[in-house]
């Protein structure tokens, strides 16, 4: 479940990056598509390189903090690479420049963890 609230997260915060901010837009005929297509990149990328908490209720509150900020930089360089990849497919996302990739960044993370704060946590071992 809580995997699922990630998923949910992600591609809620992509969703909410492209609509809400200017910087950002679809390029293409088909903008839902090109929406799915970018949230699926960062999909894939944040599930390759994990920088959430285990628990995000019951975790330290500088390890949140700490994880947010690396997820805020990796996401602002997916939306920089989801553009350049549309740029060369013509078909995706264009992201103006880095300020707009970086609000986007700030978007997708927040909207994740909020997501995960949401609903039971998982268990988490105490490590001795």
């Amino acid at each position: 479940m809580y995997k699922r609230r990630r998923v949910l997260g992600t591609f809620l915060g992509v969703t909410l990056g492209t609509v809400l901010l200017p910087g950002i837009s679809t390029v293409g005929d088909d903008p839902p598509w090109a929406v799915f297509t970018c949230g699926a990149l960062f999909l894939i990328v944040n599930q390759l390189i994990h920088s959430y908490p285990s628990a995000i209720r019951t975790s330290p509150r500088g390890l949140i903090l700490a994880l947010a900020g690396v997820g805020v930089v990796q996401d602002t360089l997916l939306w920089l690479l989801a553009s350049w990849l549309g740029s060369q497919l013509t078909y995706g996302i264009h992201v103006d420049g880095f300020l707009a990739a970086l609000l986007g960044g700030l978007i997708a993370r927040v909207t994740v963890l909020g997501c995960m704060a949401v609903g039971p946590q998982p268990a988490v071992a105490e490590h001795a």
